[in-house]
């Protein structure tokens, strides 16, 4: 069976503890249950972290952004930290405006990459 999600996600253990995911490409309406739904089966091992590299994001709409605080509000049930780490500025700016930046746990290192991050529509963040 071929996977032709437009969201990849990949999941490495960096260190015992830690959980690290690694999202490409869109995390909208028809993939933030992707996310959602893969990472609630490895908060519940017990892991004390689970970060998320968005650094690999093309677009993130408001179903993506519903994603990020509900898989920030597993981690808390079971009192993990969530980090976001690679955020560009775009996502950056996205966090910002709604006052996810004060909710979720963000890494403030800057992204490797700083290609435009589309919202819904595909019409670039500023």
């Amino acid at each position: 069976m071929i996977d032709d999600s437009p969201l990849r996600i990949d999941t490495h253990h960096p260190d015992p503890g830690t959980v690290a995911l690694t999202v490409t490409g869109d995390l909208d309406f028809e993939t933030a249950d992707e996310l959602v739904d893969h990472a609630a089966p490895l908060i519940t091992t017990g892991v004390r972290t689970i970060r998320l590299d968005v650094s690999g994001l093309d677009l993130c709409d408001s179903s993506g952004l519903s994603a990020l605080i509900h898989v920030n509000q597993d981690a808390q049930r079971v009192g993990a930290t969530f980090v976001i780490t690679g955020v560009t500025m775009q996502l950056m700016r996205i966090l910002e405006v709604t006052g996810l930046d004060t909710v979720l746990g963000v890494d403030p290192a800057p992204a490797r990459r700083e290609a435009p991050l589309a919202t819904h529509g595909r019409i670039d963040a500023v």
